[in-house]
């Protein structure tokens, strides 16, 4: 009887470039996301493209998504491409790897499970109904509001109140908004560069970054001190006063100022951009579909009625939440993810090399035709209990998949869900312009201009 024998792995499609840069200047041009875009129906679900000495390989089909993220992850590790990242957030949650990873998840594991998220919903509900009482003293009559603005500061003082256990105010929380804002675009800056001269180099972006950092350093620290000075009797217990009690098993030591602050500015990081990008991106989707509104806000009186949303009803409010994952479908904050390929590898049949950025691309991954029907269409449908049968985890990840998925997730999930309840509640909105807002990918999914929102109050 004779053997099956295996198919040859082949070399990796993707556009020819020119010596020394590579693909650089096509990069450069139409930025990773519309240049991914663009070579996608021509070479297929695996491809490759060179900048310099290295190689990015984009991952679309879910088959080798799960490879990367869940299956082979041994071989895919955040190595020096996450270096960029490193220079704001330094080595913590977002940026470790092996042991250091698994120590640090297991301490702040606890923290995000669902009973205690239960326990932050009232918090949420405070801070965005708190939010909501000065947007109606600033437009009384109703107005237009700068949604991306809105939702970032919204989002930073849900994180100060439950995650630190402080109010930071409008101010700080706009002014560590505008600070965050800057050293991601300096981030992906250096991440798309052939040379990345070091911060020492006194250009403008440089600069801007440095400024940013010192600003949002201090801040860091002031969460911190004020968290270590708080009186025992106050008994309230956050993930940062988690961070601060914890007492390594072997040694008893308590993590060093610096690993304190690393987590700190991560979780100030992952902890408001991606909800708030989420609710944005949700302006721009739901003003075009008047019908989702109506069915959410159907949906939303039959269940919750006029009080404030509890952890329960986010579970039960079933189709704004299929509305939720549908925005993040679409516009998913974390446009792609990248990983070091750590030994040769294959992907769909192609040879990955040592060295390699893989790229498992969500973006495209989330309009696969083979998973997606009609994908560009914004229909929550899609996750309805029919439609969502069957169909692979790795068609669809906004937070990641297998160890290293998000660990907020839950807590960004359930912010949205009383973010949107406590909006509809109380107004009635539209898009001031019909017009496509524009995509700009650096490390998250931002808009390219302003989202400008009318509020109409309610009552």
């Amino acid at each position: 009887m004779s053997q099956a024998v295996a198919a040859p792995i082949r070399d990796m499609p993707g556009p020819r470039g020119l010596p020394v840069i590579g693909n650089l200047a096509q990069l450069s041009r139409l930025g990773p996301l519309g240049y991914f875009q663009q070579l996608w129906k021509p070479h297929g679900d695996t491809f490759a493209v060179k900048v310099g000495n290295r190689r990015l390989v984009a991952v679309i089909h879910p088959r080798d998504v799960e490879k990367v993220l869940v299956n082979g992850r041994d071989n895919y590790v955040k190595g020096r491409t996450y270096d960029g990242m490193r220079m704001l957030t330094g080595e913590g949650l977002l940026t470790l790897e092996g042991d250091a990873w698994k120590q640090r998840r297991r301490l702040q594991q606890p923290s995000f499970h669902r009973a205690n998220i239960q326990t932050l919903v009232d918090a949420m509900a405070q801070v965005t109904q708190a939010s909501l009482a000065r947007l109606r003293a600033r437009l009384p009559q109703g107005g237009t509001i700068e949604a991306h603005h809105e939702m970032m500061r919204l989002t930073l003082e849900v994180v100060g109140e439950t995650l630190f256990g402080q109010s930071l105010g409008v101010d700080r929380a706009d002014a560590s908004g505008a600070a965050f804002g800057d050293a991601l675009e300096l981030v992906s800056e250096r991440g798309n560069a052939l040379v990345q001269l070091p911060l020492f180099v006194p250009t403008p972006g440089n600069q801007r970054f440095k400024r940013a950092l010192r600003l949002l350093d201090a801040e860091t620290h002031t969460i911190i001190e004020k968290a270590r000075n708080l009186p025992p009797s106050t008994g309230k217990v956050t993930l940062l006063s988690m961070l601060l009690a914890a007492r390594d098993e072997d040694t008893g030591q308590a993590l060093e100022n610096v690993d304190v602050r690393n987590e700190v500015i991560t979780l100030f990081l992952a902890g408001h951009e991606t909800t708030a990008l989420l609710l944005t991106w949700g302006f721009t989707l739901l003003g075009k579909a008047p019908d989702v509104v109506a069915r959410m806000r159907e949906e939303i009186q039959r269940v919750v009625g006029d009080r404030v949303p509890t952890m329960d009803d986010c579970y039960n409010l079933t189709y704004v939440r299929q509305v939720v994952d549908e925005i993040l479908r679409l516009r998913s904050p974390v446009w792609t993810v990248a990983r070091d390929a750590v030994g040769e590898d294959d992907l769909g049949g192609f040879k990955v090399l040592k060295d390699d950025v893989v790229m498992p691309v969500s973006f495209l991954t989330h309009r696969h035709p083979e998973f997606w029907p009609n994908p560009d269409k914004f229909d929550p449908e899609n996750f309805s209990p029919e439609r969502s049968k069957g169909r692979p985890r790795g068609a669809y990840y906004p937070f990641s998949i297998g160890p290293r998925i998000c660990i907020g997730k839950e807590f960004s999930l359930v912010e949205a869900v009383v973010v949107l309840v406590l909006l509809f509640q109380r107004a009635e909105f539209s898009l001031a312009s019909q017009e496509e807002v524009g995509l700009v990918p650096m490390v998250t999914l931002r808009p390219a201009g302003p989202v400008h929102v009318n509020l109409k109050w309610k009552n």
